[in-house]
């Protein structure tokens, strides 16, 4: 959103300056929307992108607003609407403990749009980056049958699911990644510093070195040749590859299918994908929403390109008169399992507690895999490190010992 220098007139006399993020692209509406909190606007100014990149981070750093605190930002407005304080109140009151500025902002604004005449759901669909589609869904469905709160709590709730899902996932991941990333700074530290200090007094001593010795000589001088090119080559083709994923169609289709063909974390993915389309399901469904527009919304949330092409695969079934489940069974959306459940509730009437039965049965496999995966690496970790080092002592310790035996 662009960023705007500003001079206000208070009531009092004063003059305030400062900068705001505002959703608007002209002036007239910035105007209008800073005079509302009270005062004249003597002077405005939109800055160029590089002002409001620098002055952005200046003012809110790195700050994101994470599901955790818009999980407890629905949760909150669902408790003070069930107790019967209007909307704005509502927000008023969350807004006085919120510590994250990026909502604060965000809901500062939400506040000036409803106040101007719209709605709360419409007030969220202004902000598409904080508030995802099936959120601003379900809330104007609240507020067109009356039951806002309910809504916003299973926003809540929703929310802290996906985070689950989302949260395992990355541990999932990540922890391979961090063992990997000790092993090398552990490979880096023995070959870059201590095998060459070790083998320079080997040489100063005229000490013979036998074959393992020399192969880690080898590796200490690959090290210190060619360890610097290979970090900044790997690094440059991580930030190419993901810089093509994001400007690419094809090629961000092309990752994620070859990450669906990886064994193990193909498995976490999948797990994590089926559990968040199925509590989309369970959600969307049970709130009334039609098959089709569940599916159009599960779609738009979905980033994985090769389940994105599934899913459309399914809403084209779905349009043909199919059944949900065989659609879904068709263009292999969701595993066999999942798929039957789904038929279940279809046949029985209960679809919606079947997916959400569904949803829990797989964020519980995926906690699973987590655990199972940390408790694996972490002995396959040991043991690797155990041999590593022990070939790199094996390969110092045996010029010694000939030294001793050749002394004796």
């Amino acid at each position: 959103m662009p960023i705007f220098r500003f001079k206000l007139l208070t009531a009092q006399g004063k003059v305030d300056r400062g900068v705001v993020e505002l959703p608007f692209d002209d002036d007239a509406p910035a105007i209008r929307y800073l005079e509302r909190q009270g005062g004249v606007v003597i002077a405005i100014q939109r800055l160029g992108t590089v002002m409001s990149w620098v002055t952005k981070l200046a003012t809110q750093g790195f700050a994101r607003v994470s599901r955790s605190d818009l999980a407890e930002f629905f949760n909150n407005m669902s408790m003070l609407l069930g107790a019967g304080v209007p909307v704005l109140s509502s927000m008023d009151e969350i807004m006085q403990e919120i510590k994250n500025p990026m909502l604060l902002m965000t809901l500062k604004f939400m506040r000036t749009d409803i106040e101007s005449g719209q709605t709360f759901g419409e007030a969220l669909a202004r902000h598409p980056k904080v508030f995802n589609p099936l959120v601003q869904y379900m809330c104007r469905i609240g507020e067109e049958t009356g039951m806002l709160d309910q809504m916003c709590k299973k926003s809540g709730e929703h929310l802290e699911h996906i985070e689950e899902i989302v949260s395992g996932t990355k541990r999932a991941l990540v922890y391979p990644g961090f063992i990997l990333g000790v092993v090398i700074l552990s490979c880096f530290f023995w070959f870059y510093f201590v095998v060459p200090r070790i083998v320079k007094l080997f040489s100063d001593m005229g000490v013979a070195t036998p074959t393992p010795t020399r192969i880690l000589i080898a590796i200490s001088n690959w090290f210190q040749l060619y360890f610097g090119w290979t970090v900044i080559g790997v690094v440059g083709s991580v930030i190419l590859l993901n810089y093509a994923r994001k400007k690419s169609v094809r090629v961000h289709y092309v990752m994620d299918y070859i990450a669906l063909r990886i064994p193990i974390f193909s498995t976490i993915i999948e797990t994590s994908i089926i559990a968040r389309v199925t509590e989309y399901l369970g959600i969307l469904l049970g709130a009334g929403v039609g098959v089709l527009r569940t599916l159009e919304i599960i779609t738009e949330s979905m980033t994985n390109m090769v389940y994105k092409g599934r899913l459309i695969l399914v809403q084209d079934g779905v349009r043909n008169g199919n059944p949900l489940s065989d659609s879904m069974k068709q263009s292999e959306a969701l595993h066999p399992f999942a798929v039957r459940m789904v038929s279940v509730g279809e046949q029985t009437g209960r679809i919606e507690e079947q997916t959400a039965y569904v949803a829990k049965l797989y964020r519980d496999k995926l906690a699973a895999l987590v655990e199972v995966l940390g408790k694996t690496l972490e002995p396959a970790m040991l043991v690797f490190m155990g041999l590593l080092f022990g070939a790199i002592f094996a390969g110092l310790l045996l010029p010694i010992y000939d030294m001793i035996g050749k002394v004796g």
